[in-house]
C-alpha cells in the first residue's frame, strides 16, 4: 500500500509521486504598501472604507488616462508585460464594445487576481470604470473561473454598492489552464468556446467579421487596480507576488520593488527545510538554483531576469527538498500537457508525448537528444502561445537538472 505524505509542503495544486498537492497561493498574507494598503487578510474592503482611503474615482479622458498610465509605467500583469498605455492608445477612435477584467486564473501557482478581487474589489472596479468611460465602452465584464465561487458574493455586493454609470456584469468560465488566456476569454464572451484564438488572428463572434466587430479592451485584475492608482496621479510602484511550494504559508504578498525574493519567503513565514530549486514565473517560468544572487534579487522583471529567473505572472514556487526536481518536472510537464486547448498537433500530440518522454527520462529510460527533437517540432508551431511557452519552461528545467546530474 502506497503511503501519501500529509505534512510536507508540495507543489501548488500538483501531486508529485507520493506527495499530495500543495496549497494554492490564494490567501493574503499581509497588507501591502500600495494596492493592498490597509487590507485585512480574509476581509473585503467596503465602499466607504475604499473611498475614505482613495477618494472618488477621477474621470480622465483617454489622452489624459494614457499619459497617467504611461508615467506610472503600468504594464500587463498576466505575463507578457505589454505596456498598458500602448494598448489604450491602440483603441483611440475605435468602437469598443466592452471592457473585460480578466480574473480567470487557470494556473495553480498564481493567486494574485483572486486576492485583489476578494480584498479590494472597489480599486479594481475603479480602474475598469476609468477605462470604460475613457473609451466610451457600454459595459464592463468581470471574468472569474468556476473554481472561485468564494469570489461571487463579495463581487456581487461590491457591484451593488457602487451604482456605477457603466454597468458591470459577472461572468464565470471554466477553470482550465488556457481558459484564462486573453483570446480564450474574449472568444467565450462573444459566443464561442473558452479556447485561445490562432496567433495573429483575433477571436471573432459567430456571424461577425473582424472588420465589423467592436474592439475589446481586456487586461487582468492587477492591471486594472494599477490603472485606478495611476488615474489618481500616483506613480508609486510595488510588486505583487504569489508564493508557494516550500514556504510555510503559501499565499500572496505585496512588497516594495526594492525588496527581494528572500523577503517574499520571509513574509510568507519563511522557507520550510532547505529548498534549492525555484520555479520563477509559474509553470511557464524558468527553473533556477535558489542561491544568494536570486534570493537577493529585487522584485522587478529586470532584477529577477538578471539573477537567472523570470518574472512572468509574478508566481514563484520553491520546490520542497523532499521532492526530486526530476519528479517535480514530470508533474509540471503533465500539467502543461493536460492544460492544452487540443486545437493543434503541438498541443494534442506534441506536449503529451513530451511529458511522456520526460517521465521516461526521470526513470533513466530516454536521452535528451530525443526530447530536443520533439521540442523542436513543438516550439513555435502552435496555434496559440501555450506550446512555445511550455517548451521554454521545460527546456529550462531540463538544462538545470542536466547541469546538476
Amino acid at each position: 500500500m502506497t503511503t501519501i505524505a500529509t505534512t510536507a509542503p508540495g507543489l501548488p495544486g500538483l501531486a508529485v509521486g507520493t506527495h499530495r498537492a500543495g496549497a494554492r497561493p490564494r490567501a493574503l498574507r499581509a497588507p501591502g504598501p500600495l494596492l493592498l494598503t490597509g487590507a485585512e487578510p480574509g476581509r473585503t474592503s467596503t465602499l466607504a472604507a475604499h473611498r475614505q482611503l482613495w477618494g472618488t474615482q477621477p474621470e480622465p479622458d483617454l489622452d489624459a488616462l494614457i499619459a497617467l498610465v504611461e508615467r506610472a509605467q503600468v504594464v500587463g500583469a498576466g505575463g507578457a508585460a505589454f505596456p498598458t498605455a500602448r494598448k489604450l492608445a491602440s483603441l483611440a477612435g475605435r468602437r469598443v464594445g466592452m471592457v473585460v477584467v480578466n480574473g480567470a486564473e487557470g494556473e495553480s501557482a498564481s493567486g494574485k487576481d483572486g486576492v485583489l478581487l476578494g480584498h479590494v474589489p472597489h480599486l479594481v472596479l475603479d480602474g475598469a470604470q476609468a477605462v470604460a468611460r475613457a473609451l466610451a465602452a457600454p459595459r464592463i465584464i468581470v471574468r472569474i473561473s468556476e473554481d472561485r465561487p468564494d469570489l461571487l458574493q463579495p463581487l456581487q455586493l461590491a457591484i451593488a454598492q457602487r451604482g456605477d454609470r457603466v454597468p458591470v456584469e459577472l461572468s464565470v468560465g471554466p477553470a482550465a489552464f488556457v481558459a484564462g488566456e486573453a483570446t480564450a476569454v474574449i472568444r467565450a464572451l462573444t459566443g464561442g468556446q473558452a479556447l485561445p484564438a490562432d496567433l495573429g488572428r483575433p477571436p471573432v463572434a459567430p456571424g461577425r467579421t473582424p472588420r465589423s466587430r467592436a474592439a475589446v479592451m481586456l487586461s487582468n485584475v492587477e492591471t486594472f487596480a494599477r490603472i485606478a492608482v495611476a488615474s489618481r496621479g500616483i506613480e508609486s510602484r510595488s510588486a505583487l507576488v504569489s508564493a508557494s511550494g516550500a514556504v510555510r504559508n503559501p499565499g500572496v504578498v505585496e512588497l516594495p520593488e526594492e525588496w527581494s525574493l528572500a523577503d517574499v519567503a520571509l513574509t510568507c513565514g519563511g522557507l520550510v527545510g532547505d529548498p534549492w530549486v525555484l520555479i520563477a514565473g509559474g509553470w511557464h517560468g524558468r527553473w533556477a538554483i535558489w542561491e544568494s544572487s536570486l534570493a537577493a534579487a529585487p522584485l522587478t522583471r529586470t532584477g529577477i531576469a538578471e539573477a537567472g529567473g523570470r518574472w512572468g505572472a509574478g508566481a514563484f514556487v520553491w520546490i520542497p527538498e523532499e521532492i526530486r526536481p526530476a519528479d517535480a518536472l514530470v508533474a509540471v510537464a503533465h500539467e502543461l500537457a493536460d492544460g492544452t486547448a487540443q486545437q493543434c498537433g503541438p498541443c494534442w500530440r506534441g506536449l503529451p508525448e513530451l511529458a511522456h518522454q520526460i517521465e521516461g527520462a526521470a526513470l533513466g529510460c530516454l536521452d535528451r537528444a530525443e526530447m530536443e527533437s520533439l521540442m523542436a517540432h513543438v516550439d513555435g508551431r502552435g496555434l496559440c502561445a501555450h506550446p512555445t511557452a511550455a517548451v521554454a519552461a521545460l527546456r529550462s528545467a531540463l538544462d538545470l537538472i542536466g547541469a546538476l546530474s
